[in-house]
């Protein structure tokens, strides 16, 4: 286990986990805030709803990072949707893509999933004790290994033709990730809500979401400013959706 410190954060890489965010519920207590737990292979990895993230033996990215806010009126809510523009700025950045949010923090490319996002928290005496907000990305994920997939996947390897260095774009995510993560905590979703708007690609369009096992059709209108998903149902009543997913 090798331990890098950074400015604003520090790194735990491990060779391999079952899965980064729940190494860092099991050692939260021993962790500062702004610890990130990284590892190139994760043999267990599982996404929102308990869906399992495929384990395949190239390098790619899982790391969770920990956050330990101070104050009760940080924007938990938004946590996820955060990271999502911090990914997808990098991925503009450094890789020339056009990144999709597919709300509320999937990351596509061309239509095709390339991360997901999971936040958990831990609790004591009912309060948060701390966030672990989780992150997988395919990195160096395989044609062979993608076709497996039960839904339309990609990875950085596929996309670009070759194999990239892990460790590198873990520090490239986490320097964008913190240089405006005290300016995001001050302000919430407002901090984030033009470029985070910009880059949903369902917006205006026919959806259908899947909450919990039951699957509904809407009209994605638009996101309002505690970044809720505003749709209208099948009868054109307005709603607001809290938790879910969209399918398309």
């Amino acid at each position: 286990m090798v331990n890098l410190d950074m400015s604003k954060y520090s790194i735990i890489t491990l060779e391999e986990v079952p899965s980064t965010n729940g190494y860092a519920i099991e050692n939260v207590s021993f962790f500062d805030d702004g610890t990130i737990i990284y590892a190139p292979h994760q043999t267990a990895g599982r996404g929102r709803y308990k869906r399992k993230w495929i384990f395949d033996e190239t390098e790619n990215l899982y790391m969770s990072i920990v956050l330990k806010p101070d104050k009760n009126s940080f924007p938990y809510a938004n946590l996820t949707q955060y990271l999502s523009v911090v990914l997808c700025k990098f991925l503009e950045k450094n890789f020339d893509l056009t990144p999709e949010i597919k709300w509320p923090n999937d990351i596509l490319v061309n239509g095709a999933k390339i991360s997901g996002i999971l936040a958990e928290s831990c609790m004591q005496n009912n309060q948060i004790k701390a966030v672990i907000l989780g992150l997988g990305l395919n990195v160096n994920l395989q044609r062979h290994t993608i076709e497996k997939i039960d839904q339309r996947a990609t990875s950085l390897s596929v996309l670009k033709g070759q194999n990239f260095d892990c460790e590198k774009i873990l520090r490239g995510i986490c320097d964008i990730f913190f240089e405006s993560y005290d300016e995001f905590a001050g302000k919430g979703f407002a901090f984030i809500k033009e470029d985070y708007i910009e880059r949903c690609g369902f917006l205006g369009k026919n959806i259908t979401i899947r909450e919990d096992e039951i699957k509904k059709n809407y009209f994605a209108k638009a996101i309002d400013d505690e970044g809720l998903l505003i749709v209208n149902d099948e009868f054109n009543n307005e709603c607001k959706i809290i938790t879910g997913d969209v399918l398309c």
